[in-house]
């Protein structure tokens, strides 16, 4: 038998925006302990340290260059290969780079890079005497402390600082060496333990006279929490008793408590509760999905708002839980789904965990780890489009919530992906089952429903047999006409909100813009406030007093006199949340009024705030954004407002008709959830539009086949694929220039059509101007080498050195 080859080499990945792994060379006696997947310490240019990850093991010596050895081996960051080859799809898919993939999917704690530091190896008595003073400042620095970066000098003498480091450098005065600080992967908790012998001590703090209360709650906290069968931590001590850390050290102290370190891992949190029995609508669909499983691996659960989806997907969980497999249930957004997550709680307990890019990295790291290994709470995860790139290894079913919302595709930075369709294709490696769940699935979802790709399971009944809201469409042309226009709303929705209110129940008022008013204008020369960054009117902030930029965030004071001609004749046009507040206050001056929108919810405690006083009957009307319209379950909310339809139905982009639909039919679906039939008002001003019909009578399927028939017509997808290929430059003419003659270069494509160049609505954002070509390609085309050929395209005309610096980005199936 013939001894086989040990490798030599080894294909390492690296969190850079480059295409592809670099070969390294495997060290003696490190071979046993590589494999796709270990994190390995690496030396990249001449200077610079990384971890990356090992993609494959090899014998293929390069040709042109003698590669550098691994410096150390990390330890294992993903188990299973087909984790590294969604990696590898997702790059190619969606036309960017491995290890700009990389560089998002791992949390920043798995990701090494040396810094940078500064030494001076010779004593201050033996520097050169003509030293300036900003060198002698630097050199002292280094001395002082053998690990100052060369950041820390940037921050101590300013950005100058670099020439001189580079002059010290030269004369030897200084050196460089590079240093990366490992960091344990392993998180240990501290838990309380009750030591042994201790009953007379514990009496007398127990006792009615004491006065340690403080002391007594600690106590009487530790009997609760131990009598669940959970390990008492620290951390949850001092929550549920609401002591002090110093009452604890004295219970320390006294011999009475001890406080130990543990491996979190080795925490085995609670269960949770039964999940409710279903109705009988809820069970039907259940068994469809159940059944379609074993027809087609993917099934889409088109149930109506309100209809108890949350409750099927607990169902389909539960059963993943008892055989042993991972579950990830998608949702667009962390922060607008604390009603899913807090039910969740409820019947999954500790054993399940949340995924998402605002926890940190801390906490980031602990879930990648348990999921790797696949503990407890390791199986059942719920997160944002980033869970996707957790190291599963027994992925079982995908449930993708609110299929249809926009968040899922992720914008940037690269891989602009759509999280919904990596999902699928991440399922596909695992032959793991998907549910997509929607109230209003998107136009693609349900084309593939309708040619078979797709199984559908419909669920048109809501929970507990409530009727869908009615629907009043309001002429606001014709409101004016008459009088009954007061400010922003009609009598009518002003009296529909006083009888909600006069009744004790609630109302929620939508507009979907938020500061006070979008323009600021001069009645005497018309000069409108623009960002002096982007092509962007500034958007007037009330409580903040400020004009501000929602595009790249500049803001500058509210003016009292015109900046072109001195008029103090300065006029607001159109109205966001703030001014909707401001007038609800002053119709209903007794009424518990509250926003929520991006202004009011940037903490997560005054989100769950909010959330908490409308479920509790603290507030009377919300007004709010498109936030108002997500996932969220009000029982008492009777009336549901919106008080311009227009803002969504004239939108220059394809898919507008189908997001207005999907935002009022959801936003629709807040009120009459439980008792009473809701009602909801839209007002507008072209009340014959086709998306309000379609809303009135709540009938999807005709929604459909009404845009369904326009795209086929025009065009446009799920009839044909399409990718968005922008460009971004400072100098107008040098980007219009490139793209004239990049225009020219893709017509040779003879399979695609091709609209533009044309500027985006907003042309100019962040000093970047933007020009963009829709590309579309016929689906009896091969994809995979058009974009290869779209790729090799763009990588050569960008090399030429006139459009080096222009920025150009891929957008796939837009």
């Amino acid at each position: 038998m013939e001894n086989q080859t040990i490798p030599r080499f080894a294909e390492v990945l690296l969190p850079r925006p480059l295409a592809g792994g670099f070969t390294y060379l495997i060290p003696e006696g490190m071979h046993a302990l590589l494999r796709p997947g270990i994190r390995v310490l690496v030396q990249f240019g001449n200077r610079k340290i990384y971890s990356g990850i090992v993609l494959r093991l090899h014998d293929e010596k390069p040709e042109h260059h003698q590669p550098k050895a691994i410096l150390e081996v990390l330890g294992p960051a993903i188990d299973d290969q087909r984790i590294l080859q969604f990696w590898e799809w997702l790059a190619s898919y969606y036309m960017c780079t491995p290890g700009e993939v990389m560089n998002v999917a791992l949390p920043s704690r798995l990701k090494l890079e040396s810094e940078t530091q500064l030494f001076c190896p010779i004593e201050e008595e033996h520097w050169p005497g003509e030293l300036s003073e900003a060198e002698l400042e630097v050199l002292r620095l280094t001395r002082s402390n053998s690990e100052t970066t060369l950041n820390d000098v940037v921050k101590f003498s300013g950005t100058g600082a670099v020439k001189l480091v580079r002059q010290l450098v030269d004369s030897g005065l200084l050196l460089i060496k590079e240093s990366i600080k490992h960091q344990s992967l392993e998180k240990w908790v501290k838990v309380v333990r009750l030591r042994p012998d201790n009953d007379e001590l514990i009496a007398g703090i127990l006792s009615p006279t004491s006065r340690a209360k403080s002391q007594q709650n600690l106590l009487l906290a530790y009997y609760q929490i131990e009598s669940t069968g959970q390990l008492v931590t620290r951390e949850k001590l001092l929550e549920v008793s609401r002591a002090s850390m110093s009452s604890l050290d004295a219970l320390v102290e006294k011999g009475i408590f001890e406080i130990a370190e543990v491996k979190e891992s080795s925490i085995i949190g609670r269960s949770g509760i039964q999940a409710y029995a279903l109705t009988p609508a809820q069970n039907q669909a259940l068994q469809q999905i159940l059944d379609s499983f074993q027809r087609k691996r993917i099934a889409l659960l088109h149930g109506v708002t309100s209809s108890g989806k949350t409750e099927i997907y607990v169902h389909l969980m539960k059963q993943v839980q008892q055989s042993g497999g991972q579950c990830l249930l998608l949702v667009p957004e962390i922060a607008l789904t604390t009603q899913l997550i807090g039910r969740l709680r409820q019947f999954f307990g500790d054993q399940i965990s949340l995924y998402h890019s605002r926890m940190t990295d801390r906490e980031r790291t602990d879930v990648w780890e348990s999921v790797r290994k696949a503990e407890p709470a390791g199986r059942l995860i719920v997160g944002a489009r980033s869970a996707l790139f957790l190291p599963y290894s027994d992925l079982r079913l995908v449930i993708i919530d609110e299929e249809h919302d926009p968040s899922y595709r992720q914008d940037a930075p690269n891989p602009r992906y759509q999280g919904r369709d990596a999902a699928i294709y991440l399922a596909s490696l695992f032959d793991a089952r998907v549910l997509l769940g929607s109230a209003t699935p998107s136009i693609e979802s349900y084309f593939n429903t309708q040619v078979g790709k797709y199984d559908l399971v419909e669920l048109h009944q809501r929970y507990e047999g409530i009727s869908l809201p009615t629907v009043e469409i309001i002429d606001l042309k014709a409101t004016r006409k008459q009088g009954q226009l007061r400010g922003n709303f009609s009598h009518i929705l002003l009296q529909a909100i006083e009888d909600a209110l006069s009744r004790g129940k609630q109302s929620i008022i939508f507009q979907n813009r938020r500061g006070y008013a979008p323009r600021l204008v001069c009645t005497e020369c018309g000069f409108i406030y623009m960002c002096q960054h982007c092509d962007i009117t500034l958007t007037l902030h009330k409580a903040a007093q400020k004009l501000r930029c929602h595009y790249c965030g500049s803001e500058k004071s509210i003016p009292l006199t015109c900046s072109a001609c001195g008029s103090t004749q300065l006029q607001l046009h159109g109205a966001g949340t703030e001014q909707i507040e401001d007038e609800l206050t002053s119709y209903f001056p007794n009424a518990r009024i509250e926003r929520l929108d991006i202004d009011t919810a940037r903490s997560k405690k005054r989100y769950q705030q909010l959330l908490t006083d409308m479920e509790t009957g603290q507030i009377d009307i919300l007004v709010g954004t498109q936030m108002v319209t997500k996932g969220l379950n009000f029982t008492k909310v009777e009336v549901v407002g919106v008080v311009n339809a227009d803002n969504l139905l004239y939108f220059p982009e394809y898919r507008a008709h189908e997001r207005a639909f999907q935002l009022l039919e959801q936003v629709a679906g807040r009120s009459g959830r439980s008792g009473q039939r809701g009602k909801v008002f839209i007002q507008t001003y072209t009340p014959q539009h086709p998306v309000l019909t379609h809303v009135c009578s709540h009938q999807y399927s005709d929604f459909y086949q009404w845009q369904a028939t326009e795209r086929r017509e025009f065009h446009y997808p799920p009839y044909v694929r399409m990718i968005q290929l922008t460009l971004r430059h400072r100098d107008l003419k040098i980007l219009q220039s490139a793209a004239s003659q990049l225009a020219q270069s893709l017509t040779t494509i003879s399979e695609i059509s091709i609209i533009g160049p044309e500027f985006p609505p907003v042309a100019r954002v962040s000093d970047y101007y933007r020009l963009r070509f829709l590309i579309k390609i016929p689906k009896n085309q091969s994809y995979l080498r058009i974009k290869n050929t779209l790729w090799y395209t763009c990588l050569s005309f960008f090399a030429h050195a006139d459009y080096r610096r222009i920025r150009y980005t891929f957008e796939v199936d837009i």
